[in-house]
């Protein structure tokens, strides 16, 4: 088979043409807009069929350098297949019925929201909505250092090493089993949600420069912490994610109309 051809089988184009084949009128040329470019056994490939055809393969394929005469040989090559399939019955087969019905149904709903996601929104609306998302962030960042152990006896001795006056980055290459023992514990910066809760929990009880008097337990064993230092992070400027904030309340409004239409459903899981 044609190396070309091949690819564009590949790609999943036989559906495409066979939802656009299996609808035309019994006479071909009852529906032909714009210029005829060629016709298949009295099938007419329209100027504008074409231009989709060919526009969707140097979408998909931008490294081919490809020619419109040779575009035009690959559809003529898949109408001649679309025709043959026909022939032979393939678009009355039920898996391929599913398909198409499943094409359909893609392409139906992907317009669908595309055009609840067109809304036009007011600057007022953009900035209330920055304004929330803004107060909903994490903004408080910490920056410290752990000691992990296997156990809880171990972690208080640690703990008495540094009421001993003990370095702890020292203790942390010494004794520390996380990964960030050798670099004596650092954790860099962070915010208090991207810990798990029991390690957030006790970093945000801590004062700067202190250490944990008590051991730590989460799923990963015994922490020993030290508090660097904290910070509050800036949000970035409104501008700079004002598409962002859009598609946020783009989002929002197609989960609401998607509520509606459960609402007013009649739905029934068995």
């Amino acid at each position: 088979m044609n190396t070309s051809l091949t690819r564009i089988l590949g790609a999943g184009l036989v559906a495409v043409l066979l939802l656009t084949g299996c609808g035309r009128d019994e006479d071909p040329r009852a529906d032909a807009n714009g210029t005829v470019v060629a016709t298949v056994n009295d099938q007419v490939i329209t100027e504008a069929d074409f231009q989709d055809f060919l526009n969707l393969q140097r979408m998909t394929r931008p490294g081919d350098n490809l020619s419109p005469e040779e575009v035009l040989e690959e559809m003529i090559h898949m109408e001649l297949l679309r025709q043959a399939a026909l022939e032979q019955g393939l678009d009355k087969d039920p898996d391929i019925l599913r398909q198409i019905e499943r094409s359909r149904t893609n392409l139906i709903v992907g317009a669908l929201i595309d055009s609840r996601m067109e809304q036009q929104y007011t600057d007022e609306q953009l900035r209330a909505e920055y304004e929330r998302q803004v107060q909903a962030i994490e903004r408080e960042e910490f920056k410290a250092r752990h000691i992990l152990l296997d156990s809880d006896a171990d972690a208080r001795e640690v703990i008495e090493a540094l009421d001993a006056g003990g370095d702890f980055e020292d203790l942390a290459r010494e004794h520390s089993t996380g990964p960030s023992g050798p670099m004596g514990g650092d954790l860099g910066w962070f915010t208090a949600d991207s810990m798990v809760p029991p390690f957030s929990e006790a970093v945000r009880t801590m004062d700067k420069g202190t250490y944990s008097s008590e051991p730590v337990q989460t799923e990963f064993g015994w922490h020993v912490i030290l508090l660097e230092d904290t910070r509050r992070s800036e949000p970035p400027p409104f501008e700079a994610v004002r598409e962002r904030i859009g598609q946020i309340l783009d989002n929002r409004a197609l989960q609401e109309y998607i509520a509606d239409l459960r609402a007013a459903a009649k739905v029934e899981i068995e």
